[in-house]
């Protein structure tokens, strides 16, 4: 069961990582904001060591007490499932996206969405994989709080 939960967090994870510097890199062309590369430097940085922790996961298997999967539960929490999953993808796209789309006023969207740090919803796909963000970050959410129970309960039967 351990192994799924990790397979499902890491694969989820990378995957939003991906959608992300995509999203990113497509909204500094559009929108001529070269700052939204900022975010491969979390991305891609979070990609690389997933892959080599499942890698060793897959060949050594998984030792819940060691530093190495220690930093997978951080850099998972803080950068896919708090920054990237939870504010970008719910909050900046989903949350707005929805604000807009169901009439919401001008002035709550400019206090909860100001410019020029956010675009109202103007570009199709550049809201798609925003909102897909979004929606991804709930399973990751999911996926990461069974996880975490896992590891609770694992180490109470100890």
């Amino acid at each position: 069961m351990m192994k799924q939960e990790v397979t499902t967090v890491s694969r989820l994870s990378v995957a939003l990582m991906v959608l992300t510097s995509i999203h990113h890199a497509y909204g500094a062309i559009i929108y001529n904001t070269p700052w939204r590369l900022h975010i491969l430097m979390i991305s891609v940085p979070v990609i690389i060591f997933t892959g080599v922790f499942y890698y060793r996961v897959l060949k050594k298997g998984i030792r819940t007490r060691s530093v190495f999967f220690g930093v997978y539960l951080v850099l998972t929490l803080v950068a896919s499932v708090a920054l990237i999953g939870l504010f970008e993808g719910v909050y900046n796209h989903l949350l707005k996206n929805a604000l807009f789309y169901t009439g919401a006023s001008h002035q709550i969207l400019i206090a909860l969405f100001p410019p020029p740090t956010y675009e109202m919803p103007n570009d199709f796909w550049f809201e798609f994989t925003g909102v897909l963000q979004g929606i991804v970050a709930i399973p990751l959410t999911l996926s990461f709080v069974r996880l975490i129970r896992g590891l609770w309960v694992g180490d109470r039967k100890d």
